[in-house]
């Protein structure tokens, strides 16, 4: 079993690594391909076809990865005042059922998700054409990841120590 959760917390933490490598360069190409079609829009007077289009893109891959890396980091916003409340052995029972849920979602990702690109797999964007199933593909994507990440979550011994969190990707 020590052998299966670090290997479990390694490939997470090196997913998680070039997860958030490649949603920060996705963020500043979204921030400046929006800033290229409102210069071109309002300084220029001639509004360019393609910075919707690759923003939506871009916005789609950002928020996908960096939710991926949510799940790892621990750092969405939640209410947690119950399980403050609990003692740690009762804490740590609902952080996990919260993981599971979490977990059920995320295969939810994956599987609908890679239906979903399928399903667009033959469709072109209206604009410059690109295929479609390349922007949704984020979905299974971020939903594997995910899933990576809450099975690594789910061996460690204890989900309130620092000590048991793993190591930081960010």
């Amino acid at each position: 079993m020590l052998f299966f959760q670090k290997l479990l917390e390694t490939l997470s933490l090196w997913v998680a690594r070039f997860t958030a490598g490649i949603a920060c360069m996705t963020a500043v190409a979204l921030v400046a391909t929006l800033l290229i079609g409102v210069f071109f829009r309002y300084v220029v007077q001639n509004s360019l076809p393609w910075p919707s289009e690759i923003g939506l893109l871009l916005f789609s891959w950002t928020v996908f990865l960096a939710a991926s890396l949510g799940v790892r980091e621990d750092f969405h916003v939640r209410v947690t005042l119950l399980r403050d409340l609990l003692p740690n052995v009762l804490s740590d029972g609902l952080e996990r059922l919260i993981l599971l849920g979490v977990g059920v979602f995320a295969f939810a990702m994956l599987f609908y998700g890679w239906q979903f690109a399928e399903f667009t797999a033959g469709r072109t964007s209206a604009a410059i054409n690109y295929p479609l199933w390349l922007r949704n593909a984020s979905i299974p994507v971020s939903g594997a990841f995910m899933l990576l990440h809450v099975l690594a979550r789910l061996t460690r011994p204890s989900l309130r120590d620092a000590g048991s969190l793993g190591k930081s990707a960010l």
